[in-house]
């Protein structure tokens, strides 16, 4: 006579079990693939990108209007009426909205020559 250490439908329930724990799984990696075909494009402005203007040896006030024109913010650093220097350096490819940083000085700072 054989001993049953499993009870009857023991089995069945480990496998609906079983089965739902897989559909989970398949779930969460659908929702993961989902939301990274669709929602980061979104976030990160993927395409969306602009170069940075070159507005050193312009007025604080011009510099401000191509900034605006070219959709990035834009901080002004340091005492003066030019721009003396860029954070990110001119004719770097950016995202739209990003922040540069605009180094302000006097006409004698400018290194033109």
């Amino acid at each position: 006579m054989r001993i049953a250490l499993i009870k009857k439908g023991s089995r069945r329930k480990f496998f609906e079990w079983f089965l739902a724990l897989i559909l989970a799984g398949v779930g969460f990696i659908i929702t993961l693939w989902l939301i990274v075909l669709f929602y980061l494009p979104y976030y990160t402005r993927h395409g969306k990108e602009v170069e940075v203007p070159y507005v050193i040896g312009m007025k604080k006030d011009e510099a401000a209007h191509v900034m605006q024109e070219a959709k990035l913010r834009y901080v002004f650093l340091g005492r003066g009426d030019y721009v003396i220097k860029t954070i990110p350096e001119s004719g770097t490819i950016v995202k739209i909205g990003r922040r540069v940083k605009l180094t302000l000085g006097t006409r004698s700072d400018l290194n033109i020559q």
